[in-house]
């Protein structure tokens, strides 16, 4: 799947499923109770999404956009990927998915950046909101080295514009 996710910031956990059955028909999510502290799995075996039935519907929203994210880069994830590559992509695109920047942004400023605050505002896990914190500063630091890097050579590029005329 390469198709941009249906969801936007306001939806629910039910219409982000029941957005599923348009997108993605062979798509099976199901609740059901998983083992240890998972809120959800990613089967790519069987093209199945399972999210833990006894956690709040905040979570399950969170973790079924998680798992979306996953299905939509073909992530396997029955046997975990906590800590990698694929994992903090994952919590990126979710977190943006998830998060409206303008609605952030006055949430940051209503409860002085408090998480949890800000997190029960934008109807998203703490997770999500640290993980679009994280977002924002990895966005901020690569464009701050791009900017050094184009006033440390401020004529690359120019010339190819230049050869055009």
């Amino acid at each position: 799947m390469t198709d941009p996710l249906p969801i936007s910031p306001r939806m629910s956990y039910g219409q982000i499923r029941m957005a599923l059955y348009q997108v993605a028909p062979d798509l099976h999510v199901a609740s059901t109770r998983l083992p240890g502290k998972l809120d959800g799995i990613y089967c790519l075996t069987t093209n199945t999404v399972l999210i833990d039935r006894r956690i709040t519907y905040t979570r399950k929203r969170c973790a079924l956009v998680h798992e979306l994210v996953h299905w939509q880069h073909g992530d396997d994830t029955t046997h975990g990927c906590i800590g990698g590559k694929n994992e903090r992509r994952c919590r990126h695109e979710t977190a943006r998915l998830l998060i409206n920047p303008a609605e952030y942004a006055l949430a940051e400023r209503m409860y002085d950046g408090n998480p949890y605050q800000m997190a029960a505002e934008l109807n998203v896990t703490v997770q999500v909101i640290e993980d679009y914190k994280n977002w924002l500063h990895d966005s901020v630091a690569a464009w701050k080295k791009e900017e050094n890097r184009d006033r440390a050579n401020p004529h690359a590029g120019t010339a190819a514009a230049g050869d055009a005329g």
